[in-house]
């Protein structure tokens, strides 16, 4: 059974991405392990604090099902935690051996809320255990019929991030489509870890999409996805790589605050 990770401030934001999982995986049996970071663990009033998230998570719950509607595929395991916010839920996701954490975008509007900007950052560097899928605000749910994956091939793609990226594009059948930013000739490994890469999802995958850079990585990747209907888009990040400026914290930051459809950021290596 898959184990989905959702984490909520009980904000927009949260219930959207919780939303956007519940569709998503809906022919998946699937339990949903809803956390609200109710107090730190030291609060001398953390039981009034739990109590307090356990109702507001059974009212959640009760939305999605009005929402979503009834599927006996799906558990729901409503978790209030007293703990340090990021550390904690990362904490939670190896212990549970979560396969996926889905998290919501934020607007300006919603900066109140504790869970995103920064903090989502964050949950992206804390969370080493499984892929984290970050889903924009009150975008509406539609099937994924393109999945995006780029990458510069300095590091090797695992093999989880691989069976990561078909067992999703296989959720809707979706076409996987390898994008790289023509950069100057990689050496002999950057070119072996691409090869061995679109060998192994070459069943599953297009051909390999070529892009020059026009207006910065970002925008390149940006205009690609707009261009080309991409539905979900997917990286690999890497925190401590020498091409930071590319596939590390800089990009990734910068892509999370401006893309329109959700983002599959896969752990660099995977538990």
């Amino acid at each position: 059974m898959l184990q989905v990770l959702v984490p909520t401030d009980f904000s927009n934001n949260s219930y959207n991405a919780l939303y956007y999982a519940a569709r998503l995986f809906k022919d998946r049996p699937a339990t949903f392990h809803i956390v609200n970071v109710c107090s730190s663990g030291n609060d001398p009033q953390k039981e009034k604090a739990e109590s307090a998230a356990i109702q507001e998570l059974d009212a959640l719950v009760h939305r999605l099902v009005r929402d979503a509607g009834e599927n006996e595929r799906h558990m729901f395991k409503k978790v209030p935690l007293c703990c340090d916010l990021t550390t904690g839920i990362a904490a939670y996701a190896l212990k549970e051996k979560v396969d996926v954490t889905v998290i919501g975008n934020k607007e300006k509007e919603e900066i109140k809320h504790i869970l995103f900007g920064n903090n989502a950052m964050q949950l992206v560097r804390d969370i080493k255990s499984c892929p984290v899928l970050v889903v924009p605000l009150e975008i509406d749910f539609k099937k994924v019929e393109k999945l995006a994956f780029t990458s510069n091939y300095a590091n090797p793609i695992s093999q989880k991030n691989i069976d990561t990226i078909t067992f999703f594009g296989g959720l809707m059948d979706s076409e996987i489509i390898p994008m790289s930013i023509e950069e100057k000739e990689g050496d002999a490994l950057v070119k072996k870890h691409r090869s061995d890469f679109l060998e192994a999802v070459s069943a599953d995958a297009s051909k390999e999409v070529k892009l020059p850079v026009f207006d910065g990585k970002v925008n390149t990747i940006l205009e690609f996805i707009e261009l080309w209907g991409i539905d979900m888009l997917c990286m690999v990040y890497h925190p401590h790589h020498f091409f930071l400026e590319f596939i590390g914290k800089g990009i990734i930051k910068e892509l999370n605050t401006k893309l329109k459809v959700p983002f599959l950021i896969l752990p660099d290596n995977p538990n």
